[in-house]
């Protein structure tokens, strides 16, 4: 009922614009850096923009030809995703000058801005609209709430008690937040302007994950969905962009163990003509998550305060993958049975690595374990016992 109560408060200060479909697919990009969900942190964004070397001390564009990858989730958990916003805005054609690009996915946290369920938006996003007009737009907010309420025959008591609580949940600042992020506003638009699946050279990114499972869709056309239905105010049941096996929330290639996925995955990748899928959503405890021989690779790595403040990134240059770990080179195991040396490299890097030794001492464990072949056995290739170990730990929950 909230979520369809803002739709039809805020419609009356906003117009949709039909948008252009955007390019999806690039070729012949020589460096690509893909970092994951930044949550309104802004200080770690721009940490991580100046380990990978794409921004100067002052945050200027200094990454050439380099294409970004943002992997989606902007906004919520942190109070600048604004800020965020506003610089990413400035990037994106500072590098088209210098024939790079600044690719900015949509994630479920930027279409659950526009649809409404503003659950996770910090106080502190609310608070840095605040200007002398805020009081009176909340007070003609709260007019036309009750109006709302009147006319569709709900029975509200609006005394006292009942205004202080509105007050709460409806804060100085909720109303120019809804007039930027509401399906017409500036920073919806900005947002729908953007891909939910992009393809670089021979790899997917997505923010959440593609459902190998499924029906499968061009690019094009998944894109296309989603920019249709955040225009759509109230949002319809039953769309793509809220689905847990849509783009923007699925979680099993990240999750989900060999059995259910592999054989799935492998077939979406060649249907895409794709060597790999990179996905953010799925927090991996700090580290850039190879799985499937690096068929995907998770790289929400918790940027943000909230979730820790990992510092990771991927990095693609001349067709090898690496993870960029605190400021180190680290080449990305195409291989499962690698893992546990990967695992190693980055332990001295970790300023708390006690989980991540953990996680190695019990591969390391379980491998020694495994029984020794007869001369008339053999045991499967070392890379697929160790994915099947990674699965027995449930690694990437763990991570």
């Amino acid at each position: 009922m909230r979520f369809l109560i803002n739709s039809t408060i805020f419609v009356f200060l906003l117009t949709v614009q039909g948008i252009t479909s955007a390019k999806d697919s690039w070729k012949r990009v020589d460096r690509i850096i893909a970092i994951g969900d930044l949550h309104g942190d802004y200080e770690q964004y721009q940490a991580v923009l100046r380990m990978t070397r794409l921004i100067d001390e002052s945050g200027k564009w200094i990454g050439g030809r380099t294409h970004l990858v943002q992997n989606g989730d902007i906004p919520d958990r942190g109070a600048d995703s604004l800020k965020i916003i506003r610089h990413l805005q400035t990037l994106e054609k500072a590098a088209r000058k210098s024939k790079g690009y600044v690719h900015l996915l949509i994630g479920n946290h930027e279409a659950m801005n526009i649809y409404g369920d503003l659950r996770y938006v910090h106080a502190g996003e609310y608070e840095v609209l605040i200007d002398q007009e805020s009081p009176r737009r909340q007070a003609d907010y709260y007019q036309r709430f009750i109006k709302y309420m009147a006319s569709s025959g709900s029975e509200t008591l609006a005394d006292d008690a009942f205004r202080e609580q509105w007050m709460i949940s409806y804060p100085l600042g909720y109303v120019e937040h809804r007039i930027l992020w509401h399906p017409g506003g500036e920073v919806a638009e900005w947002v729908r302007k953007h891909n939910s699946v992009i393809k670089i050279n021979h790899t997917l990114f997505v923010h959440g994950g593609i459902n190998p499972h499924l029906p499968l869709q061009s690019i094009r056309q998944i894109n296309k969905i989603a920019r249709r239905e955040l225009s759509q105010s109230p949002l319809p049941d039953g769309t793509l962009i809220e689905s847990a096996d849509g783009p923007l929330w699925y979680r099993g290639l990240a999750k989900n163990p060999e059995a259910t996925e592999l054989t799935a995955m492998l077939a979406m990748l060649e249907f895409y003509d794709a060597g790999q899928i990179v996905m953010g959503h799925s927090p991996t405890r700090g580290i850039i998550n190879p799985r499937f021989d690096a068929k995907a690779i998770v790289i929400d790595v918790g940027l943000a305060a909230h979730y820790g403040s990992g510092m990771a990134a991927l990095l693609i240059e001349n067709g090898k993958f690496f993870a960029i770990h605190r400021g180190k080179k680290i080449p990305l195991p195409a291989d499962d049975s690698e893992l546990v040396n990967y695992f190693k490299k980055i332990v001295p890097l970790e300023p708390d690595p006690v989980y991540l030794e953990r996680i190695i001492e019990q591969l390391e464990s379980l491998k020694r374990q495994l029984p020794v072949p007869s001369s008339s056995q053999t045991l499967p290739p070392s890379s697929d016992v160790f994915r099947r170990l990674n699965q027995t730990l449930s690694l990437s929950h763990r991570l």
